[in-house]
């Protein structure tokens, strides 16, 4: 049998992409996980990389869940399958994207002239 051993969540907000991406960093600390990395793609994706201990994926799911995000069917899956082959593992390491909906154009940033 397959033995999972990294998350790969994702899901979709229309919330306001600053404040978001706060209440899902708190929801991670909550869950006693802790963010390893992040990737800003403009104002349309984040990328977070996390890692959690496997006794710590209900809390996880539930905290996700509180700050509003919607999180896909398979994301869920992971977060709430069966617990028995969780337990190999101590801790996970995972991802989680997040797209944001909106009418925004994109960021545009400056990016500085380097000499040469």
């Amino acid at each position: 049998m397959f033995e999972q051993h990294f998350l790969r969540l994702d899901g979709f907000t229309k919330a306001e992409r600053i404040q978001m991406t706060a209440c899902v960093s708190e929801a991670i600390n909550q869950a006693g996980a802790w963010i390893t990395d992040f990737h800003l793609y403009s104002n349309i994706l984040t990328c977070i990389n996390f890692e959690v201990p496997s006794a710590n994926l209900d809390k996880l799911a539930a905290s996700l869940q509180q700050t509003g995000l919607h999180l896909s069917q398979e994301s869920l899956e992971q977060l709430m399958g069966p617990n028995g082959s969780r337990l190999k593992k101590k801790e996970l390491l995972g991802t989680l994207q997040i797209t944001f909906i909106h009418n925004e154009p994109d960021l545009l940033r400056e990016v500085p002239a380097v000499p040469g």
